[in-house]
């Protein structure tokens, strides 16, 4: 299934990166994984290009492990 979404909201994320939403926050508090919360929303959005930008330097800090 294919998904088009500007953002994500942390329990969509979970399911991307297979892991428990406490994780999620985890990485949206130490900024590893940068997101934003609408004016008065208490609400986490992640947008695309953040999961994308983790994504990526966990595979390239993994092929550097090598």
């Amino acid at each position: 299934m294919l998904i088009n979404k500007v953002s994500l909201f942390a329990s969509e994320a979970t399911t991307l990166f297979e892991c428990s939403t406490q994780h999620i926050y985890k990485l949206i508090h130490n900024r590893s994984l940068p997101a934003y919360k609408e004016q008065e929303s208490t609400t986490w959005h992640i947008p695309e290009q953040s999961i994308q930008d983790y994504i990526d330097s966990r595979m390239s800090s993994e092929g550097h492990r090598k």
